[in-house]
């Protein structure tokens, strides 16, 4: 356990380089396509894992930094990443969806499976970036905003999610018994374990919106509900193109690796509340890939998108 005495700043480290927002851990808004359906179009170029001459595997993360002493500053980092963290997430479920049908119409799926599984590995680690908050944070800011915005607020709402859904539940795939569907599955089983631990730190009692409003509200048509979810996140439909959509992607994967290389992934986290930490977060492999390896997890995402950008690009060239 490290003896480092904590400090105290008034003001959040600006990593170097940032260039997100209009100032330091401000938001932007995403733009998507539709998600992907069964019976759409799939013109994006193969979705493919990254070259691994391209992954920086020597760059740790820092598990904690300096405490944040003014509340508002607190508020400031966590909104950022709550708001920016799903943001990214919800792009990679859009790849996601993208290399499930290439790896379905694919000769060969075992690249598509290869990147749905860093894919997959990138979600989990967001898990953990959105929900770095103290509790009290979420208690205080975060669940009164989703609240706020309605009394059933739930995550089951997320347009990207659908195409993924029965993939991230652990279904059974046509590649069951290849070494690639082995290891997509034991990545979709820690991001289980990931998910429940987020769930017991942030809500010791359990229970979400949707289940404490079961009994006293209407639910709302799909449609209506994906609208709500889209807005709050502050994200936008339009028909982008993959390069827009990977370009967007990458310039949120950079912002908080920065925010995380400079602040930590637990700001200011003390051996209390680290000993309070649910025991899924708590296993060797959350430890070491997760939280020690988040900038290779997300660097692994970033090199992948980096491959794909030329390829879109030289197919849009007249």
């Amino acid at each position: 356990m490290s003896t480092r005495v904590p400090r105290t700043v008034t003001e959040l480290p600006v990593p170097d380089g940032w260039d997100f927002g209009d100032f330091p851990y401000g938001l932007e808004p995403l733009t998507l396509p539709e998600p992907p359906t069964p019976d759409a179009g799939y013109d994006i170029p193969d979705v493919l894992p990254a070259e691994e001459s391209r992954v920086d595997r020597g760059v740790r993360c820092p598990r904690t930094g300096p405490a944040l002493a003014a509340e508002e500053i607190s508020h400031q980092l966590f909104w950022f990443r709550w708001i920016t963290g799903h943001q990214a997430t919800f792009a990679v479920w859009q790849l996601t969806a993208h290399a499930l049908h290439q790896a379905r119409v694919r000769a060969d799926p075992a690249p598509s499976l290869r990147a749905m599984t860093d894919l997959t590995d990138a979600y989990t680690a967001m898990l953990l970036y959105t929900s770095s908050c103290p509790a009290d944070v979420y208690g205080q800011v975060i669940r009164p905003s989703m609240y706020l915005q309605h009394r059933s607020f739930s995550g089951t709402w997320a347009p990207d999610f659908v195409p993924v859904r029965s993939l991230l539940r652990g279904r059974k795939t046509e590649w069951e018994g290849t070494p690639e569907a082995d290891r997509l599955k034991k990545a979709v089983r820690m991001y289980h374990t990931v998910h429940a631990g987020v769930a017991a730190k942030l809500v010791p009692g359990g229970r979400s919106l949707l289940q404490e409003s079961a009994t006293e509200v209407t639910p709302t048509r799909p449609e209506t509900q994906a609208l709500i979810y889209d807005h709050y996140f502050l994200t936008l439909r339009a028909p982008v193109d993959a390069g827009e959509l990977v370009g967007q992607l990458r310039s949120r994967l950079r912002a908080i690796t920065q925010d995380v290389a400079t602040n930590g992934l637990y700001p200011g986290l003390g051996p209390r509340e680290d000993a309070a930490f649910p025991e899924e977060l708590r296993g060797d492999e959350v430890r070491q890939v997760y939280e020690e390896g988040f900038a290779t997890v997300l660097g692994r995402i970033d090199a992948a998108a980096r491959q794909l950008r030329p390829k879109v690009l030289h197919h849009s060239t007249p």
